[in-house]
This record gives structure tokens, sequence and C-alpha cells, in this order.
């Protein structure tokens, strides 16, 4: 008769504990991977409370277990990240196109597009391009036959083709320098590429991916792990192979002064107009003497120029007592 009344409370104070959990506050569900690890966790520790007594209960560590199931779904919650909705945030705007560019199946220059967001799909047709100005810091370029996907604040998927990168803004762009740049990462079938302090290209195709490094530190997380400086390379073959190797010079980025955004000129020092075309064309400045070098840091230009760099160099220099002549990866700067 002892025995039945025990068992009759212990059924109670069960019975209290489950209306005790019922009144807690319900939390999010987790992923069905979680919960099937909290469930097989929980199910081990329960058949060893029971220990083939299934009528007894031993309330005091069946309580255990329930607290040790909420932490462990406190725990998963508070590490699960919360998802954003990046549909109506602004990752970047256009600032130059040249032929066939679609984003979301609209032509980019339709009333419908005025800036790029979170979760577009920008792409270019042949001998196409765009020009983006990234957040409010930087410039993106897409060339011909690329597809891009913009799926977080700071990350864009390359599905094919090549883009460039310039982690500064030109100082005669009209973007305002602001120092809550969002650093941008670039995900690929191969891993995330990163950068510090950057000018880079990325090229992806079925065969290949390539990275090369104008300026800066980029390096790459993924099933395989690289990095390369100013002046390097790396490739990553489709099988897994990693190939580190050199740049081809100016060759290799002549296509991005095509997609370079037009820049005012009015008022600017001559110097400071060189230094643009030397960051758009990757060129390096000479000057034959001081005389010229000091013309170049008083001497100022007017005018809009919407035209690529080197070209427009070829007008504006005409304008001052000066020549500039390009010869191979350095552009001589002489007084005439």
């Amino acid at each position: 008769m002892m025995d039945s009344n025990k068992e009759i409370d212990e059924l109670r104070t069960d019975e209290a504990f489950a209306e005790l959990l019922g009144k807690a506050s319900p939390r999010p569900p987790p992923p069905a991977s979680d919960e099937t690890m909290i469930r097989e966790a929980v199910h081990a520790e329960w058949q060893q409370v029971a220990g083939g007594h299934v009528r007894r209960r031993n309330i005091t560590t069946f309580a255990l277990a329930a607290s040790v199931l909420l932490a462990v779904f406190a725990t998963l919650n508070s590490l699960r990240q919360p998802v954003v909705d990046i549909s109506d945030l602004q990752m970047a705007t256009i600032e130059k196109q040249f032929g066939e560019v679609r984003v979301n199946s609209l032509p980019a220059s339709s009333a419908q597009v005025a800036a790029i967001e979170g979760g577009d799909l920008l792409e270019t047709g042949d001998d196409s391009g765009i020009a983006l100005g990234w957040h409010d810091g930087g410039s993106l370029r897409l060339d011909e036959n690329t597809i891009v996907v913009f799926e977080a604040e700071n990350q864009i998927y390359l599905q094919q083709g090549r883009i460039y990168f310039d982690s500064e803004s030109s100082p005669l762009s009209s973007q305002i320098a602001n120092t809550n740049v969002v650093d941008l990462q670039i995900r690929t079938e191969h891993g995330v590429i990163r950068h510090l302090g950057t000018q880079y290209m990325t090229s992806v195709d079925a065969d290949e991916l390539v990275v090369s490094v104008r300026d800066g530190v980029v390096s790459i997380v993924g099933n395989v792990t690289a990095r390369a400086l100013a002046g390097q390379q790396f490739a990553i073959t489709s099988s897994g192979e990693l190939a580190p190797g050199e740049t081809n010079g100016v060759d290799d980025w002549e296509w991005i002064e095509k997609s370079t955004p037009a820049v005012n000129l009015d008022g600017r020092l001559v110097s400071e107009a060189l230094d643009w075309v030397s960051r758009e064309s990757g060129r390096q400045i000479r000057y034959a003497s001081d005389e010229a070098k000091s013309l170049a840091q008083d001497a100022t230009l007017a005018g809009n120029y919407d035209m690529e760099p080197t070209l427009a160099m070829k007008l504006f220099i005409q304008t001052v007592d000066l020549n500039a002549e390009i010869d191979d990866e350095v552009i001589v700067v002489s007084e005439e």
C-alpha cells in the first residue's frame, strides 16, 4: 500500500513538473540536425535514469536531463545568427556602364534600377562592363560575360567572369570619404577571397579561379588556402591544384580602364590627374626632371573627362607645358 501511495505521489510530482515546463515561453525551433542531436542525448539520459524500471521514475535525475535540454536549446539559439533581410539594403551605386548590363533581368539603365541592392543578380554581356561604387568606399568593376550575386552586406558571389576591386575611392571621384567602409568578400566555388588595402582582380570559369594582385594582400580560404602580394597571383584548378605565379604587367589590367567612371578635373592639379591615371592603369609616374615635377604640382586643369584615363591624359597634358609618354609600365613626364 505504501509503495502504491509513493508511486501516486511521484506521478503527481511528474505531472506538476510537466505543467511547469508547459508554462515556459516557447523558443524558436532549432534546425533538424540540432533537434536530432538533442533528442538522442536526452533519450540516452532517460534510458540511464529508467534503468529497466519503467514505472518508477527518478524525478530528480529527469529534471536534470530536462534542464540540460533547455540549456542546449538556449545555447544553440544564442549562437545562431539572426536572419537579416538585405533586400532593401543598398550595396552599390552605378557609376558607369556600357554594352548589355542587366540587373535581375532588367536593363541596368532602366528606371526600375536606381542602385544595386542586397540579393540582386548583376550580369554583363559581350563587350560590356560596369563600374560600381561599393557602399561608401571602393570601386567594383565587372568585365564582360560576368555574373555576380550580392548575397550579404559585405559579400558577393562570383558565379562566372572577371571582376576588379579597388578598396580606396579615387580622390577625383564624387564619392564622399567615409571611415566606416564595408570590406568586400568574394565568394567562389573554390572559397572566400578577402583583401587588405588592395587593388586586385578575380576571374572564374569552369576550369579555374585566378586571383591577381596589383596592390596590398589578398587571401583565399576554402578547399585550398593561399595568399598573394602585389605583383603576384595564384590559380586554383577545378581539381583543387594550386599554381602560384606573377601578374603579366599592365596587360592583365587593360580592360579595367574601359569602365573607369568619369572624373571632373576642373581646378585639379596636373599631378593629381597623373596620380589618377597611374592608379587606374597600373603604370608608375616618372618625372624626367625636378622642373617637370614642380610644374605638374603647380599647374591646374579644367573640364570633365569621360574616357579611358590614358586617353584622357593625352588630352589634358596638352593644356600645360608638359609631355607624357607611355613607356611600357611607366609614364614619363617631361617639359616641352
